[in-house]
């Protein structure tokens, strides 16, 4: 069985930052997110998470509206310990920079599961690796770009001190000016890599975190523990769905009378159960198959391929319910996708 992907969401505190700089800008942000089709009060709950393409359009919308190429950087300046909610502050009651960075990793789901990142040590370094799941959608160089300033910005603000990384990496092309990745990272930054990477001293991690406090660090990752498990429960029968759904996919029948006879409870129940969720049974499978067709076009895989993976009864109805969905053909979809690739 196929195990469903976790839907792709951002903690809305990941926003302060990006308000924080917007607002030295002297922007009106409420005026800016209205201009955009965004309602501020959106945005203003703390505990709340934004659905990624929500996300990606405000930052992307944002970088625009006050033209800048290096959003993103610029951003990242802004971070402190409130923009990552309560991993921020668990992270300034450790001990050491080894500790915050061995919490944000186990607990990083709290802010959003855009990017993750993967530690590779290798002799006198230590080298963290940031990815994007599979399913996750294109998105502009901002992403990585603010995820890297606001990590140096952490281990500076966390520790006091003046820490550089040893060099950076980006997969992107290199930009008409490295003057800020110079001025930020004060280290070498490539561009055009295989991967995009922050790589680090090891003796880093013995550094002494300014305001670190045991009981403070206890109550806050036990609060951390509860609110992932929360998170956990709020879609308990929505993942249970999507993995019947995605390992059915192939099924031209495929109906909620079958995936509620496969999870042993009645249409009825599991209709009750999705809708507490914020879930309707139809959207979801729409929303597998939207994912994946984009997922299989990046891949190349070929619309005949698609359309017997995704269970449509032929091409011709694949192309219209994907036209139907993201405006474009598939054709055109995997045309754009390869374009912004490489553009961005």
């Amino acid at each position: 069985m196929v195990i469903p992907p976790e839907p792709i969401t951002v903690s809305v505190t990941v926003l302060s930052q990006m308000f924080l700089y917007l607002d030295s800008l002297k922007v009106d942000i409420d005026a800016f997110l209205r201009s955009i089709g965004v309602d501020p009060a959106l945005v203003r709950s703390p505990d709340s998470r934004l659905p990624v393409e929500t996300y990606l359009l405000i930052q992307d919308e944002a970088a625009e509206y006050v033209n800048d190429p290096y959003f993103g950087l610029h951003m990242g300046e802004f971070a402190e310990a409130g923009s990552w909610s309560i991993l921020g502050y668990m992270m300034m009651n450790c001990k050491t920079l080894g500790e915050a960075f061995e919490k944000a990793g186990r607990y990083s789901r709290i802010i959003g599961n855009l990017i993750d990142a993967r530690a590779e040590v290798k002799l006198n370094r230590i080298k963290a690796v940031y990815f994007t799941p599979p399913h996750a959608p294109q998105m502009s160089r901002h992403c990585f770009e603010s995820t890297f300033s606001s990590s140096v910005r952490m281990m500076r603000s966390l520790t006091g001190a003046e820490i550089n990384p040893l060099e950076v990496r980006f997969v992107y092309p290199e930009p008409a000016s490295r003057s800020e990745y110079e001025r930020i990272f004060r280290c070498p930054v490539l561009f055009g890599q295989k991967e995009n990477s922050l790589t680090i001293h090891p003796s880093l991690v013995h550094t002494p975190i300014l305001m670190a406090n045991p009981g403070l660090l206890e109550y806050f990752e036990k609060y951390a523990q509860d609110f992932l498990a929360e998170m956990d429960r709020k879609d308990e029968h929505t993942r249970a769905a999507a993995k019947i759904i995605l390992a059915k996919l192939d099924d031209e029948t495929l109906s909620i009378e079958k995936v509620a006879r496969e999870m042993a409870v009645s249409v009825r129940t599991l209709q009750k159960r999705l809708e507490a969720e914020g879930v309707v049974f139809s959207d979801l499978v729409k929303d597998i198959r939207q994912r994946l067709a984009q997922k299989y076009l990046r891949e190349n895989y070929t619309v005949e391929q698609i359309t017997y993976l995704l269970g449509f009864s032929e091409p011709s109805v694949f192309r219209k319910a994907f036209k139907r969905w993201s405006g474009v053909t598939p054709r055109e979809y995997r045309e754009g996708s390869f374009a912004t690739a490489k553009r961005i």
